[in-house]
């Protein structure tokens, strides 16, 4: 599999090792990259001279412009945002040097990682992103809104829409069955995608990027990470962008899952109305359904098989929670 063309250690400079020892009162003594997620970031295992382990992310030789606008985000939120440290790795601090920036977070080597998924790690991730979301619905800190990227997707497919002719490609011999379904089913798929940004329903703190190779569980307890996107928003829109993902890697249904995170926001007396949900899973899939087909980007070789995959379940499950007959199977194997 074509990996992603993440900088070494010895890659690092002088400047910037000695700036980490300075840091963290101790000499790296060795490093290995770690690899996740679908960027070029610069990600390594540290440990250190006194037996501590460190984990550093960041930017560095060939991150894109986007990591580079992204990450003095992160950092941000890791000092600012207290809602997210009962849910995020410690953070030791950040360093810089030209061409360089890197943040120092707790090592969560020790920690349960996913896939497998196990039905009880699955109702204890979506059980805690429900407490996280109602815990940071008053969070004081001053961030950014979802963006209208996530809330104007379905008609880049429609009749005469740019993603069109990619999304029908990905169904293979069934394209001419896709079509039909979705000439059906567009009205309303964009009907409840047109919901997702109501102000009448439970906004709070996003996340924005769950999924596997964001989390881990410690002691039992779910961590996330890669805080980069975090915003805020419709709550309802950040677990209906992690379902999917979590049902690809052998998880249970995004259905069943969904009622479970409805059932535990209303535990801590936050209620959903009956449209956010399916508002969410159609706005989840129209954004997979206008990039999954489109052609490979530089540098981000597994990114268009991961939306694949992320279609492949988003969109029966949008189908299911609108009513709508079931669209034809993608083509390929799973998670290709």
């Amino acid at each position: 599999m074509q990996r992603e063309p993440k900088p070494f250690w010895r890659e690092v400079p002088e400047e910037l090792k000695e700036e980490i020892a300075s840091l963290l009162g101790a000499p790296v003594r060795r490093a290995v990259r770690v690899f996740g997620g679908f960027g070029p970031s610069a990600t390594f295992r540290m440990s250190l001279a006194d037996g501590r382990r460190v984990f550093a992310k960041g930017a560095g030789l060939r991150a894109t412009e986007h990591h580079w606008h992204v990450l003095p985000l992160e950092e941000r939120a890791y000092r600012e945002v207290q809602a997210i440290r009962p849910w995020s790795p410690a953070f030791y601090g950040a360093v810089r040097c030209e061409g360089w920036h890197l943040l120092l977070l707790e090592d969560l080597r020790e920690a349960t990682w996913v896939p497998p998924w196990t039905d009880e790690l699955s109702y204890r991730a979506v059980e805690d992103v429900a407490a996280f979301h109602a815990g940071g619905m008053e969070e004081q800190a001053d961030l950014p809104v979802l963006g209208d990227a996530f809330t104007a997707n379905w008609a880049r497919v429609a009749p005469h829409g740019e993603d069109r002719d990619g999304l029908l490609a990905l169904f293979g011999d069934q394209a001419h069955a896709a079509l039909r379904w979705l000439d059906a089913s567009l009205g309303a798929l964009l009907e409840a995608e047109s919901r997702l940004a109501r102000q009448d329903q439970p906004w709070g703190l996003l996340h924005c990027d769950i999924r596997s190779d964001n989390l881990a569980f410690r002691g039992g307890q779910l961590v996330l990470f890669d805080w980069a996107d975090i915003c805020r928003g419709p709550i309802a829109f950040d677990i209906a962008a992690f379902l999917p993902s979590l049902e690809s890697e052998g998880g249970p249904s995004a259905s069943l899952l969904a009622d479970r995170y409805r059932a535990a926001l209303e535990a801590r007396g936050v209620k959903l109305p009956a449209w956010a949900l399916p508002a969410a899973a159609s706005a989840v899939s129209g954004y997979f359904a206008s990039r999954a087909g489109r052609p490979a980007m530089a540098g981000l070789p597994r990114l268009r098989g991961i939306q694949r995959a992320q279609l492949r379940h988003a969109l029966p499950w949008a189908a299911s929670a609108l009513g709508l007959p079931r669209p034809p199977e993608i083509a390929g194997r799973p998670g290709g």
